[in-house]
């Protein structure tokens, strides 16, 4: 039986932060997204990447994929398969693109 093989690809937050405004900046499901294309990554609001990263995990989900963000702490490191409220730092990112 062959292996199938999916895309994955690591980001890291600012890699991310670009990831999200280039694939929903256009997006018309929010108007206060259309803004992002034009703006600096460190004046978009901590609640409007949480927004961002919401719907990316979604969009990855819904197409059998996964999207994971990994921290070191203490040497230790931890995955997430979720934020809430505040947009976490320094984090990395690995998306899992399902099998299409």
């Amino acid at each position: 039986m062959e292996s199938e093989k999916q895309t994955v690809i690591t980001l890291n937050d600012e890699s991310f932060k670009h990831y999200l405004i280039e694939r929903y900046g256009d997006s018309a499901e929010n108007s206060s997204w259309k803004k992002l294309k034009n703006a600096s990554q460190e004046l978009v609001s901590h609640e409007t990447w949480v927004q961002l990263y919401h719907r990316a995990k979604e969009d990855v989900a819904r197409k059998g994929g996964s999207l994971i963000g990994y921290e070191l702490v203490n040497n230790i490191l931890l995955s997430h398969d979720g934020i809430n409220s505040h947009w976490p730092m320094n984090w990395m990112w690995v998306i899992r693109f399902g099998r299409d």
